[in-house]
């Protein structure tokens, strides 16, 4: 029985399908064509995350070498997300890899001039100044950006409001997240989030905006006749 049940924004737990083989590639066929079921044209992004994961099984190395070369008609974008450089490098699909996704990020890596690592970097396309960049680079605020229409250094300097939410992850926010959830209260989510995660003075410092009187000078709205 398919009880498998497909919303807008969707997400699948693989580690602990991937650590039993036997279940792996049936689960994965099943997947697999669920989800291409959804790839009608609409706008749609498909992330790979811990990619790693997949390139150990030859069944998804084998549908995400087709999927790099197929998707694009279907609107389809694929965002492929690795921890390691070296692993996408060393794969059997490293050349769809490098041919299929031009526009690349990566993050500081203050080892990228090590024999193996710089070897990674330089199959994709990097020369030395870009690999001295990547290696002193500030972590969590620098990123190095590469594709057809340019490179850049570029800074992403979130504050503590973003990084509660943009950067939640982790089995204690996971679960902060899922007892929130749970519990039945007329307060938003947003908001007890912002409080468990000490951030109160954010809901204070908006309650207080909302509070004040417009501008003088503001618009009136249209009155409705």
């Amino acid at each position: 029985e398919d009880r498998l049940n497909l919303a807008d924004i969707v997400l699948f737990e693989m580690e602990q399908i991937m650590a039993r083989p036997k279940a792996a590639a049936p689960a994965l066929l099943h997947l697999f064509d669920r989800l291409e079921e959804r790839f009608d044209g609409k706008p749609t992004l498909l992330v790979l995350d811990e990619a790693w994961l997949f390139l150990d099984s030859p069944i998804f190395a084998a549908r995400i070498r087709e999927w790099l070369k197929t998707l694009r008609k279907k609107n389809v974008a694929v965002v492929f997300a690795t921890q390691s450089l070296a692993d996408i490098a060393e794969s059997a699909i490293a050349p769809t890899l490098i041919e299929s996704c031009p526009t690349r990020i990566y993050l500081p890596n203050e080892r990228a001039f090590e024999p193996q690592q710089r070897q990674a970097y330089e199959r994709f396309g990097l020369n030395g100044t870009e690999i001295e960049l990547i290696a002193t680079a500030q972590r969590k605020r620098q990123y190095y950006y590469a594709s057809p229409k340019g490179r850049r250094l570029f800074e992403l300097g979130l504050g503590p409001i973003a990084l509660a939410f943009c950067a939640a992850s982790g089995p204690a926010v996971r679960t902060l997240m899922g007892k929130l959830e749970r519990e039945s209260s007329q307060t938003p989510f947003w908001r007890r989030f912002l409080i468990a995660r000490q951030l109160g003075w954010v809901l204070d410092a908006l309650d207080a905006n909302e509070a004040l009187p417009p501008p003088a000078n503001a618009q009136r709205p249209p009155e409705t006749v």
